[in-house]
This record gives structure tokens, C-alpha cells and sequence, in this order.
């Protein structure tokens, strides 16, 4: 590196660049080694992300600051004088040195906090003041604490609870979802979101429609629609390690089984498939699943050479 001097177009662009990574990091769909390597291959390139951090945080105060007005009634907005490129610049030099040495707070404050678990695994996380979620198996989820709170939802299914006072942007494949205190289970289904709000509720951005307690609601391409629910208990029925089927087909039974386990059960008889099944089985234990199977129904369990289950009549 020959110097630090830039002339302003040089800065222009470094700006647009660290600009660029933030947004990318935001969105969570930045390659953070990459962005690491840019960052500590020249010491301007931390200042310009520090500098463009640092506006974001003031943007988002104001935004936040004008909210407050808003819900007390009170007409004018704060309106900041816009700083001088010299004054953005002096803030930013001040802080490099622990950007650079101290692995980058900018970078710590843009990029989400995330959990993920493995097939047949559940965990809760603490994610923010006042929201707490259940991850069930093979659940891949990230976060940004704030006010509101943001949650995306990228694999798998979550259990939501969101405390008094507190609300949440739920981002999803097939939209977003914006969510008051109470509690919601929400399942990744294809490219769309099945919602069920156990209490609470919220609206689908976009639209004016009201979603509340009771309701299943799926969004897919931007759009929602509802559905008729049933019964909201079976829907939680995961976070008690349990499958509660009310006269279910096969298929479908073995397809909700296998999400929580490494060696699948299949059908070797398609005749099976038309069995039609009830009671309350253990998602942790399919031996009991498979033993109602035998004493109901004579069905048969193998195991495969690949060390799946195959059913077949006895």
C-alpha cells in the first residue's frame, strides 16, 4: 500500500462499496470470509465501513425517535442537520484502529445472530428482550434484536413466543409477517410459511387484513391466505417430543416421523399407504410407532441394508 491519501472519487467509491457489504450483511446473504478479507486488506476499507455503520445506527435512532413522537401526539419530526463529509470522517478515523484490531463492532452490529439444529435435535434460544424461540429438528434460523425485532425463518419449523410491549418482523420465503406480543408456531412448507397463531397477532405486509388467534395463515409469493385450522394443540405437539395424528393417512404419518429421524421409514407396500391413523406417538422413540403399526394393522418393520425401516405386511 503506497499511501492513504484518495482523492474524493476514490472515497465515493469506497463508500458505495462498504455500503454494499453492509446491505449484504444485513440481508444475510454476504460471504463473510470475503467480506473480512476486503475489510482488512486496507485500512480505508474499515473507515468506509465503520463511516457508512455509523450512519445507518444514526438513521435508525431517528427513525425510532420519530416513532416515539408519532405515538405521543406530537406533530414535527426531528429533522438532523446533515453532517459534513469531514465530520463523518473524523468519527470514523476515531474508531478504525478497533475496527481493525478488535475484529470490527460495525461488522458485529450489521451481521444476525443465528441457531441451527440437526435432524432429530430441538433447542431454545433466548434471541432478544422479551422473544424467545423453539427450534425444532433440522431448523435453521437468524435474528437482530431491535425495535421492532427481526427473525428469518430459512429451514425448518420455530415455535415463537414474544412478550408484552415487544414486537417482531417474521421474514420468511413467502413473506413477512409483523407480529404483537403472544404466541405463534411458524413451518416452512415448499417455497411458502404456514403461521398458526396460538395468541396474539399481526398483519402480512402488504396487506390490511388482520390475522389473530386461532388463525393458520400461508403466505407464499407475497401472498397470504387463511385456512382452516385444527387443532392448534397438535400443531405444538413437537415441543413435547409427540406427533398427534386424528386419522391421518400412512403417508402422511411417515412424512411427519421421518423429519426427526437420520434413518427413514418408508412404504414397501403401496397398499399400506391407504391405512388411516390416530393417537399420540413419540417423535424421540419410534419403536412405539412402529409397534401400534404391528399390533393394529399386522404391518412389518425391516431394517434395510441402508439402515432404514421398511414396511410391509406381515
Amino acid at each position: 500500500m503506497s499511501g492513504l491519501s484518495e482523492s474524493p472519487q476514490q472515497h465515493a467509491d469506497l463508500t458505495d462499496e462498504a455500503a454494499a457489504w453492509l446491505a449484504a450483511l444485513d440481508a444475510g446473504s454476504a460471504d463473510v470470509a470475503a467480506f473480512e478479507a476486503w475489510r482488512e486488506a486496507d485500512i480505508r476499507h474499515a473507515v468506509a465501513f465503520v463511516e457508512v455503520a455509523s450512519t445507518w445506527r444514526d438513521l435508525d435512532a431517528l427513525r425510532l425517535a420519530n416513532g416515539e413522537l408519532a405515538r405521543e401526539g406530537r406533530a414535527e419530526p426531528i429533522v438532523p442537520e446533515r453532517p459534513g463529509r469531514r465530520h463523518i470522517l473524523r468519527a470514523a478515523a476515531s474508531v478504525a484502529v478497533a475496527v481493525v484490531v478488535g475484529g470490527g463492532f460495525a461488522y458485529r452490529a450489521a451481521a444476525r445472530a443465528s441457531a441451527t439444529t440437526a435432524v432429530g435435535q430441538r433447542k431454545t434460544v433466548a434471541a432478544a428482550p422479551g422473544l424467545s424461540l423453539d427450534l425444532n429438528t433440522d431448523t435453521r434460523v437468524s435474528w437482530k434484536a431491535g425495535m421492532p425485532a427481526r427473525v428469518w425463518l430459512e429451514q425448518g419449523e420455530i415455535a415463537v413466543r414474544l412478550a408484552a410491549l415487544h414486537r417482531l418482523e417474521l421474514l420468511t420465503p413467502g413473506g413477512k409477517f409483523l407480529l404483537e406480543p403472544g404466541a405463534y408456531n411458524a413451518r416452512l412448507r415448499g417455497a411458502g410459511c404456514e403461521l398458526a397463531i396460538l395468541s396474539g397477532g399481526g398483519t402480512f405486509e402488504g396487506t390490511t387484513r388482520r390475522i389473530g388467534a386461532g388463525d393458520v395463515a400461508l403466505a407464499n409469493a407475497g401472498q397470504m391466505a387463511l385456512r382452516d385450522a385444527p387443532d392448534l394443540g397438535s400443531i405444538g405437539a413437537w415441543q413435547h417430543d409427540t406427533l398427534v395424528l386424528n386419522g391421518q393417512s400412512l403417508d402422511y404419518a411417515l412424512a411427519e416421523m421421518n423429519r426427526y429421524l437420520p434413518d427413514k421409514i418408508v412404504i414397501g407396500d403401496p397398499d399400506l399407504s391407504r391405512l388411516r391413523l390416530g393417537g399420540t406417538f413419540s417423535t424421540t422413540n419410534p419403536a412405539e410407532f412402529l409397534q401400534a403399526l404391528r399390533t393394529s394393522f399386522g404391518v412389518r418393520a425391516t431394517t434395510g441394508a441402508n439402515g432404514g425401516i421398511v414396511l410391509t405386511r406381515i
